[in-house]
């Protein structure tokens, strides 16, 4: 069975934002990514890369949703 995710990237015309693949398989909560964005705001750092800093997310998911997101790009 395809996750929601793969399903939102399959019918996608353009690239899906990583904060919303990874919410919507619920790997991260919606506050993780709230802060990751405010915080990417002053380090210019990946949205990926934070949420694993601080814990949110484990990099193999991370992982997983890159190689995801970049399925849409294949279309």
């Amino acid at each position: 069975m395809k996750s929601l995710a793969e399903m939102i990237v399959k019918n996608s015309k353009e690239k899906v934002p990583i904060g919303a693949l990874l919410v919507v398989d619920e790997l991260i909560l919606p506050q993780d990514l709230d802060f990751a964005l405010e915080h990417q705001k002053y380090s210019r750092r990946p949205i990926g890369e934070i949420l694993v800093q601080i814990g949110a997310l484990k990099s193999d998911e991370l992982e997983r949703a890159l190689e995801l997101q970049n399925c849409s790009r294949s279309h």
